[in-house]
């Protein structure tokens, strides 16, 4: 008790420091009265009894500090005393404190939005109960990773034991509403088992059982909690209401807490996975549908689920047949275990982790910067300091102040900085769900907070601690020395300060070397033909419901393409499955009739991309060789394949006339019964630019696959919003529970295909820049001092006949010294950084020597420029005017 009354005092003391002064006064004249009276009392004579009481009442002075010492925090004390004096002198110097504050304004806010991106997507678990338990089991087939099916769903749920629960869990396209008023959202289909694994509770109704994994007991959703705070207003009522769900009515029956959400953003409501038991083939384990995920139990962990998975997959390759042993032996199939923050942000760490890497490098530079400033202020204040450690001072308490006036630009920094982090994020944004589309959008929290917080405390202390040991090192008489000489500075002082030069330009050159290789291989990802023509060419998507999945979609398909057709100023319209750039296609196994290839080679596989009659000519792809596809293909047995199909399986042969399979079950019999290849066209990157699977595309007739969601083509040079009128007027005319959506034109789709490497390239430019400009700030700054404590030397230079040449020359041969040991040393550092840049690099080796001496030559450009100002303007330093100074 006495103690917390104690801190109490203190921190009054702190703040009512006059108040305390008046009262402690006017006790003690009080006291001094009282005594005086008493003394006159006893005889004395009025001076003799002030004086007689002054002397046994001790020194007033000395009586105060000890009462204030006793009342107040005496380091509390001295600091607010500091606080107060730092921020006279920042304001004083303004310029100085506005360069300091902003530098480390951009820097601590940049690296808050970035460290905001990568806590939220790589590092902060996932809301939900003991998130590491949450694993996903994915099959590896022919080096890539597939998903898993209904076949495993039932054997681990079966015979696993290392798991909670095991469930299936996908998103998928729905339609909700009718009569022309559709809309295409994105849902989720899962089985009950999902919502176990996750550990979460409905916020109102409930969630559905097995019971609803039966067709026909499907009709059931259930909504996510920003569906139903969007449409229904978070309305209770909601239970038991009817919505149209694909041109079926089906019930909601629950609202799923915010935190599904997390799982993946996108989805609005959830429906129940259904099958029939005849869709489950036993000897179809590895075919693409579902993706398994399950909850751990607490004693197990993912090695060891993964060494039970291996089990079952063994037990099903011992009781396989021989053609799919066959399949397995090539594609060395296996299953991973592994947790779903791991496989959901696996393709971003290496983006991520650079971005953090460029960032604090910019921090780096920005702290070198202020550091540098500092030391070259504290440098040309050894006069004030000598005086101030002359008459009394301790080393502590100024060392104190200097520290101090570090922390406050920091924390002034920290302050404007988190600000900009806010605007930043919202940019950001738009850029991380590009990376990982279903992520929820981030900001900044308590724990980023604390994060940056943290870092301008560490910041603040590191850019005060060397400015402070240099200026507090030599004894008083040294500091007295050199403030009284030619205050050119130190020899340690300038020693410092060129070798925070140095490092500013390695570092800097570093950033730029990374910067320049993603915007090379931007430019060469870019640069690649597409293999179409994407001008006036649009593309929507359309959804057919289930009275389409029969013969009557075939017809629907040729009714659509011919009305579409007849549009005054359409010259090209089709149908396909996906996008060019856009992925999401399927690979398969196949088997080549007569194969040229040997037996020992890898099993061949190929994308299936399903086309319309009128495809190739109305995207304006090349026929190379045979015939394009027509309306009269319709059963599948004509594929077209591409040119790198044709060179990669039928070496130094035609391809047209030769015959494959993906029927790899049962091979047809009769060579008529093999599907036959008709033409070669060029190759379409219809999984990106960027696909290094090496995998060969195949084209079939679309007639034959009835897709739920083919994408539509349209070739017209018509406006855009008048052709998006004209396709919903005829596409209602046919049908009007159709809707068109993600309408957009091929060149559009190509440029988004390209945002991830888009954001991480536009970040690393602008922290390069940021980097290049504090580079700049550096060199200039330090110089601009050094011109202004030399004004004396350079006046006398100029004096005795040094030209205006030789001065500019001697200044710049400062900077330029120092910056060009900066470049070879960044240079040896920039090779081994971008080494570590090659999975990201397309096109292009990560020591491309053109980046490297364009880096060079802009920062040495750059560099010239900040050490030229200094130089004119010394140059211009009149010698009789110095020497007056003086």
């Amino acid at each position: 008790m006495k103690l917390a009354r104690r801190i109490c005092y203190w921190f009054s003391g702190l703040f009512s420091k006059g108040q305390f002064n008046a009262d402690m006064e006017a006790e003690m004249q009080l006291h001094l009265e009282l005594r005086i009276e008493k003394n006159i009392a006893s005889g004395m004579k009025p001076d003799e009894a002030r004086y007689a009481a002054f002397r046994a009442f001790g020194g007033v002075d000395q009586i105060k500090e000890r009462c204030r010492d006793g009342i107040t925090w005496r380091l509390g004390e001295d600091l607010v005393r500091d606080i107060r004096l730092t921020a006279r002198i920042l304001r004083k110097n303004f310029g100085f404190t506005a360069v300091a504050v902003l530098t480390l304004a951009l820097c601590i806010g940049a690296n808050t939005a970035i460290f905001s991106m990568v806590y939220a997507l790589l590092l902060k678990p996932l809301p939900f109960p003991e998130p590491s338990r949450i694993v996903g089991l994915h099959n590896v087939f022919d080096s890539k990773s597939m998903d898993s099916n209904l076949v495993q769903y039932v054997d681990y749920k079966t015979h696993a034991t290392s798991y909670d629960a095991v469930g299936l869990w996908r998103l998928k396209s729905s339609t909700i509403g009718n009569d022309g008023a559709e809309e295409r959202i994105t849902a989720a289909s899962c089985t009950p088992e999902m919502f176990g694994i996750l550990g979460v509770v409905p916020l109102i109704g409930h969630f559905f059982t097995a019971e609803n994994c039966r067709l026909g007991e499907n009709r059931v959703v259930v909504l996510t909690e920003s569906y139903w705070e969007a449409q229904f207003g978070r309305d209770p009522g909601v239970l038991g209401k009817p919505l149209q769900v694909d041109g079926e009515t089906s019930r909601i029956i629950g609202v799923a807490p915010r935190s599904v959400e997390a799982f993946d953003s996108r989805m609005k409501f959830i429906k129940p996975e259904a099958w029939k038991p005849s869709w489950i083939d036993p000897t179809q384990r590895y075919y693409l549908d579902t993706p398994l995920y399950a909850r751990l139990k607490r004693d197990v962990t993912a090695s060891q689920a993964q060494a039970e998975a291996a089990a079952i997959e063994h037990r099903f390759y011992d009781g396989a047949p021989d053609w799919n042993k066959k399949l397995l032996d090539h594609a060395a199939y296996r299953v991973t275990v592994e947790p779903v923050q791991t496989t959901r942000t696996e393709t971003l760490r290496a983006p991520l982790y650079l971005l953090q890497g460029g960032v604090v490098l910019v921090l780096l530079i920005g702290c070198v910067n202020v550091s540098n400033l500092l030391l070259v202020r504290a440098n040309g204040r050894q006069g004030e300091l000598a005086i101030r450690l002359a008459i009394g001072a301790t080393r502590g308490a100024i060392a104190r102040q200097l520290l101090v006036e570090s922390l406050m630009l920091t924390l002034g920094g920290a302050a404007l900085g988190v600000g900009g982090a806010y605007g930043a994020i919202h940019a950001i944004n738009h850029y991380s769900a590009a990376m990982l589309p279903g992520s929820m959008p981030f900001a900044i929290d308590r724990g980023v907070l604390g994060f940056t917080v943290a870092v301008s405390l560490l910041v603040g202390l590191t850019i005060g601690m060397l400015p402070m040991a240099n200026v507090l090192s030599p004894g008083v008489s040294v500091i007295f020395h050199h403030a009284t000489r030619t205050a050119s500075g130190s020899r340690k002082a300038k020693a410092l300060s060129g070798t925070f030069i140095i490092g500013q330009v390695a570092v800097t050159l570093v950033l730029l070397a990374a910067a320049g290789l993603l915007v090379h291989s931007f430019a060469n990802a870019v640069a690649v033909k597409p293999g179409f023509d994407p001008e006036n060419l649009m593309t929507a998507r359309i959804a057919l419901g289930r009275p389409y999945w029969n013969d009557h979609g075939a017809i629907f398909q040729k009714q659509l393409i011919q009305s579409l057709s007849e549009i005054p100023g359409v010259s090209g319209v089709a149908l396909a499955e996906g996008v060019p750039f856009e992925g999401g296609l399927d690979s398969n196994i196949l088997t080549l009739k007569d194969s040229p290839l040997p037996s020992d080679s890898v099993q061949p596989n190929a994308y299936q991309v399903g086309v319309s009659a009128g495809y190739f000519e109305a995207l304006h792809i090349r026929l190379l060789e045979g015939r394009y596809m027509n309306e009269h293909d319709v059963d599948g047995a004509e594929y077209i394949v591409d040119e790198h199909f044709a060179k990669k399986y039928f070496p130094g042969r035609s391809a047209v006339g030769a015959h494959f399979t993906f029927q790899n079950r049962h091979l047809p019999a009769k060579t008529e019964d093999w599907p036959v290849i008709v033409g070669v066209v060029q190759n379409i990157p219809h999984t990106g630019v960027e696909d290094l699977s090496n995998t060969p595309f195949t084209y079939y007739p679309l007639l034959k696959a009835q897709p739920e969601e083919p994408n539509l083509f349209v070739r017209s040079a018509r406006p855009l919003d008048d052709l998006i009128l004209a396709i919903r007027e005829k596409l209602h005319g046919l049908d009007r529970n159709i809707p068109l959506y993600h309408v957009e034109t091929l060149r559009t789709a190509i440029d988004e295909s390209f945002n991830n490497r888009r954001a991480v390239m536009l970040l690393l430019g602008s922290f390069s820049v940021l980097a290049l400009f504090l580079s700049a700030v550096g060199i200039y700054g330090s110089l601009a001092f050094d011109v202004s404590q030399r004004t004396r030397e350079i006046g006398i230079r100029g004096a005795i006949g040094g030209s205006r040449t030789q001065i500019v020359g001697m200044v710049m041969r400062q900077g330029l010294s120092k910056a060009a040991i900066g470049l070879s040393v960044g240079l040896g550092v920039a090779v081994l950084v971008c080494r570590l840049m090659k999975g990201m690099l397309f096109d292009l080796k990560p020591t491309d020597p053109w980046t490297l001496v364009l880096s060079s030559i802009l920062l040495g450009t750059i560099a010239a420029f900040a050490s030229y100002i200094p130089a004119e303007r010394a140059a211009k330093i009149d010698p009789i005017e110095a020497l007056r100074m003086e």
